[in-house]
């Protein structure tokens, strides 16, 4: 029962990380529209942020190790889908999170660094370090953290959201509320390829932190935990 309390509260902390953070570098920094600005407008801004947009960059990189923590304490939660589906979740949860952090952790490190060398170089070398900064956001933005970073993040929640809905107790309606958000999120991930599903994924900023809290809040209640502990057979597919 702690382990699954354990996850609740890492949950419901890593969604208010996610929401601070996503609200300060909205304020400050224009975002998410800002990842696909162009290099000249984007790095000079973000080295005049100074620190404290390094560090709040920083934060959001080693938020997403707040999803595997909370994968790994819920995984008994997991087996209720099956014993295949559960490892398939968190495979889906550590995938999404490595490849979420390897797409922020490129601006308070390599973007950075980047946009302290574009500001005094000259025309040439800007043309380089804009060409370094256009490939970072492409595979490590576009492709690995929104690309694959969410899908990974739509499965997870797809397996976790079967669990509880095999389970039975007041929070049980949040296995549906779970199913939602996966499917949006996976339909979302794909904005990069057609502009017919950027509405979907506007939503989705919107449904993440509102999701982690109510799984957060489930795993803490009772409701969720007394059943599992009174039943002892795993499904398995």
């Amino acid at each position: 029962m702690k382990t699954f309390r354990l996850a609740g509260i890492t949950l419901i902390s890593t969604s208010v990380g996610f929401i601070a953070v996503f609200s300060y570098l909205a304020a400050h920094f224009g975002y998410p529209e800002v990842l696909r600005g162009t290099a000249a407008n984007v790095l000079p801004a973000l080295v005049a942020g100074g620190p404290t947009m390094r560090a709040v960059w920083a934060i959001y990189a080693v938020l997403p190790a707040g999803v595997v923590m909370a994968a790994i304490l819920a995984f008994p939660l997991f087996r209720r889908a099956g014993e295949r589906m559960a490892r398939l979740g968190l495979v889906g949860a550590v995938t999404a999170a490595v490849a979420m952090t390897a797409g922020l952790v490129r601006w308070p490190t390599r973007n950075y660094v980047l946009g302290q060398r574009f500001i005094d170089a000259g025309a040439s070398e800007r043309e380089r370090i804009a060409a370094i900064f256009d490939a970072g956001n492409l595979y490590l933005g576009t492709i690995a953290g929104e690309f694959i970073g969410e899908l990974g993040l739509s499965l997870w929640f797809f397996t976790l959201s079967l669990a509880i809905l095999r389970g039975v107790g007041a929070w049980r309606w949040t296995g549906y509320a779970g199913l939602f958000t996966a499917a949006s999120m996976a339909v979302g991930a794909f904005r990069n390829l057609t502009s017919w599903v950027e509405p979907i994924a506007a939503l989705n900023n919107s449904l993440l932190g509102i999701w982690l809290i109510l799984l957060g809040a489930a795993l803490v209640a009772i409701g969720i935990v007394r059943p599992l502990s009174s039943r002892s057979r795993i499904v398995r597919i």
